[in-house]
Formats: structure tokens, sequence, C-alpha cells
């Protein structure tokens, strides 16, 4: 009986998948040390919704990670073992950076305007060259989330140095 439910569990996942669920834990340990709010501003949603919500979702695609192969063939023979022999291509080290610097500037950028260069930034970087559709989406869908966010839940982000917010 063991030894049928380790052949549904793929070792290498699991592993990571204990791995991202400390992580995970250590994020709700981190949500639990954010300041209370004032009554004052009590009205909207709590500053460690949002974090745990997402923390929600990774651990719930966590624990489905050891079982993929299962899901992905009836058969057991998923190709993940064939796609993992591949290995990492340098665009994907490039895009981490890029992200990285962009997401370190967002203090200063403001929230809008580092989603608008993310936006424009990662297309380009992937080969998107259609100018038209990319200032569409590097401008809308930003502009979409913003307007969301500060009219919809009535949450506020930061204008940054160029005191440019959709508040």
């Amino acid at each position: 009986m063991l030894r049928l439910a380790l052949g549904r569990v793929h070792r290498t996942d699991l592993a990571l998948s204990l791995a991202i669920l400390a992580l995970v834990g250590a994020g709700f340990y981190l949500c639990t040390t954010f300041e209370e709010v004032s009554p004052l501003f009590a009205d909207t949603i709590p500053p460690d919704f949002f974090p745990r919500l997402m923390l929600w979702v990774i651990g719930a695609l966590a624990l489905l990670l050891p079982f993929e192969h299962a899901f992905r063939s009836r058969r057991g023979d998923s190709g993940l073992e064939e796609d993992r022999k591949d290995t990492v291509r340098p665009i994907a080290y490039i895009t981490f950076a890029a992200a990285l610097v962009l997401g370190a500037a967002a203090e200063w950028l403001g929230t809008y305007l580092t989603l608008v260069a993310i936006c424009f930034a990662l297309p380009l970087l992937w080969g998107e060259r259609r100018w038209v559709p990319l200032a569409v989406f590097a401008l809308g869908f930003p502009t979409a989330v913003m307007v969301l966010f500060t009219q919809a839940f009535q949450i506020y982000f930061q204008p940054g140095v160029f005191g440019l917010s959709l508040n």
C-alpha cells in the first residue's frame, strides 16, 4: 500500500513542495508582525489580507505539485522528466534580474509607474515588438488594477517621487 502511494508522489517535487510550504509558513509568521490598524482606518481590508491570500494560493499549489505528473497523464508518463533535463535558459535569469531591479525601484517610482515599467519591460525583454498591443497592455493593465484597488477596495498605494497615483 505504501509502495503504491509513493508511486503517485514525485519525490523531487515533494521536497520542493516542503520547501515552498516552509516559506509559506514563514510568510504567515511575518503577516502576524504587521502593525495593528487604527480603528479610524479599519473600515477597509486589513493589511495582512492580500499577503495571506497569496500565501494560501501558493500553499495550495505547492500541495498539488508532487502529484502533477499523475494529473498530466493517466499512464504516469507526463514528460516532466524529459523537460527537467533541459537547462534553464539565460532569459530566465535576465527576467529575474529585471523584475528584481524594477521591484527595488518601486519605492522611488511608486506603485503605478512600477507596474507600467514592468508591463513594458518584460514583454520587450521576451521579444515582443508589436508596439500598439504592448502600449495598450502596459498602460491599460496597470490602470485597471489601480482603479480597481483604489475605487472598489479603497486601498491606496505609494505615489512615488513623481506623485503619480490614481487615488
